[in-house]
């Protein structure tokens, strides 16, 4: 069997096919060696690519968080200028009004006070007016009551004054209160 085997080897080792066979193998691990390295070379720069996306990526996102950072901290700024700025306003319309609630008060009291000359100013006119008044009546009176010289006893004298007095009185209170 041995020879027959051996044979065998020898019909195998001048047969076509088995050199094709071999031919085959040695060109696909020879390929496998070239294209193994160009796979890896490939790899190698896909991976290169990826890491420098990635690095990329990882800047952006740091860049991101900067730019978020510092709009919240503007933002908190904006928000803190604005209360800032509403305070000052309110601080100053507070001012502002009890100013002019001042003003208005003090002009109030130079009006009132104003006011309240002038009636005391007309009080004294009207006094000094029926003063003057009682005073001509009197005059007249006495400026009748001597051109007639009649004879009249006190008692009518004195009464007849009091009523002329009395009446004209009353005839120029009303002449006033028209004025």
């Amino acid at each position: 069997m041995e020879l027959y085997h051996n044979d065998h080897f020898l019909e195998l080792l001048h047969s076509e096919t088995f050199w094709v066979a071999i031919a085959f193998c040695i060109f696909v691990i020879l390929s496998f060696k070239k294209t193994k390295k160009i796979l890896i070379e490939s790899l190698d720069k896909r991976i290169e690519e990826i890491k420098k996306r990635i690095n990329e990526a990882k800047k952006l996102k740091t860049e991101a968080e900067n730019n978020l950072n510092e709009a919240k901290k503007n933002l908190k700024k904006m928000v803190d200028d604005k209360k800032r700025i509403i305070n000052e306003a309110n601080e100053e319309a507070e001012n502002l009004e009890k100013k002019l609630l001042n003003e208005e008060k003090i002009y109030s009291e130079r009006l009132k006070k104003r006011i309240v000359d002038r009636i005391e100013q007309s009080k004294k006119q009207a006094v000094n007016d029926i003063k003057e008044i009682a005073l001509n009546i009197s005059i007249k009176s006495i400026k009748d009551l001597l051109n007639n010289e009649k004879e009249i006893t006190d008692d009518q004298l004195i009464s007849k004054s009091i009523t002329n007095l009395f009446y004209k009185s009353k005839k120029e209170q009303k002449n006033y209160k028209n004025l």
